[in-house]
This record gives C-alpha cells, structure tokens and sequence, in this order.
C-alpha cells in the first residue's frame, strides 16, 4: 500500500506574497524586472500559476504591487531631519545623505531605480512621479529661497540626487573617474562631497544676500546706480529695486 504523502501546510496570502516577492528579488537581479514572467516565479516561489492568476491576474499588476510595497524607503528617507516641506543647508546636506546611504543599503530601492532608468512603462512613471511629487514642496521653497539670484537651485539639486544615483547603481561596474564607489572609504568621500557642495550652493547664497546689503547701503548714500553695478557686479534693474 503507496504511503500517503505528507501534505504541505496551506500558506496564507501574506506568506505566498512573501515568497513571490523573494522570487522577483531573486529574478531582478539575473534577468531584470522587465523580462520576468509568470512561470520564472512559479518555479522559484513554488506556487501554482492560478494562485499567481487569482491574487494579481497580470505580470503587470504583479509588479505594480511589488513597486508599490518597496517604495517604502521614500517614507523612511523624509522625516523631521530632512522634511519634504522645508528647506535650508543643513536640510540639503541631511537629504542628501540619507538618499545615499538608503541607495546603497536598500537592493529594493536599486532595483527599482535601475528598472525606472531602463524601462519606460506605467508603472516607472508612476515610481517617477511619486518621486516628484515628494520633492515638489522642498523643491518650491528653494526655488523660492533662490528666486533673486543667478543659482539655478533646481537644476543643482537634481545634478546632485541624479548624481548620486548613477555613482550608486553602477559602482559594481567600474570605477568612476577613479574612484571605486564599493569601498567604504569611497562611501564616506561621497557623503562628505554632498556635505561640501551643499555648503557652497548656500556659500553662494549667502555672498549674494551680502552683496545685496552692500548695494542697499550705497545706495541709501547716494552713490550712482551705475558705479554700484559696476562694484558689485549687480544688474542695474537690480539695483534700481532695492
């Protein structure tokens, strides 16, 4: 008489959503979020292609979700150090560094990055806006913050995050410019280039506010508008507001 086979104990969603999405992990890094398909996860997570077909229906769908579940670090990279409402130096160097350090630390987070920068579908524009909607309100009081100066701020702070990303992503490939992103030595001279230039930009700020209270001040002794602009290298308009 055959033996009866021992029956595997049922697993709930929570514990097959697990797996799955141990399986994706898995897959992304050999053939990439773009190119897994149903039966790729089925025999890494050992589950049926109905369950697969019931819980999700789509590869689509599938992969919206596992976005959407490991888009955690956005919320952990916000907080009362570096609020998405807020801005200032010490704000930007703390942004910054946080962003970096949750790049290297979280494969999630780099999966999906590099998924986002190589494939163009609804679910990367979604990550993508997300990611924008986040950084809007910081974004709109350094602009605001920036707004009578020649410092492209926005474009400063996008250089800097992007930046970081392709410094982070590709560190397994080669060096960049010489220096190899894999040591740790090399994590901490990022982290402090981001504190530097995080200094300059405001550096620069402040100079600018400086030379504009100098202005002010000849101004106010009735020095020639035009001399002024030629001291402090101000455009008349300028000047002629203050």
């Amino acid at each position: 008489m055959e033996e009866n086979k021992p029956k595997r104990p049922r697993r709930t969603r929570a514990e097959i959503e697990a797996k799955v999405f141990d399986a994706i992990r898995q897959l992304a890094d050999t053939k990439g979020l773009s190119n897994i398909n149903f039966a790729d996860i089925c025999q890494y997570a050992d589950v049926q292609p109905i369950v697969l077909n019931r819980n999700y229906e789509t590869m689509e769908k599938l992969l919206d979700k596992y976005a959407y579940t490991c888009d955690y670090w956005l919320h952990d990279l916000f907080n009362s150090q570096h609020p998405t409402d807020q801005a200032g130096k010490d704000i930007l160097k703390n942004t910054l560094q946080a962003l970096a350090g949750h790049l290297y630390d979280n494969p999630d987070m780099q999966r999906l990055l590099t998924w986002e920068l190589s494939a163009d579908n609804e679910i990367t524009r979604r990550m993508a806006r997300s990611r924008e909607m986040y950084y809007k309100a910081a974004i709109e009081e350094y602009n605001r913050m920036f707004a009578n100066t020649d410092i492209p701020i926005d474009t400063i702070a996008g250089l800097l995050v992007a930046g970081t990303y392709c410094l982070i992503l590709r560190r397994k490939r080669s060096t960049f410019v010489g220096v190899d992103y894999q040591k740790k030595e090399s994590r901490e001279r990022l982290y402090k280039a981001l504190d530097y230039l995080s200094h300059v930009v405001f550096q620069s700020l402040e100079e600018h506010d400086r030379t504009i209270e100098i202005a002010r001040k000849l101004k106010q002794k009735g020095i020639d508008t035009a001399v002024i602009a030629e001291c402090t290298d101000l455009p008349v308009t300028t000047i002629e507001q203050l």
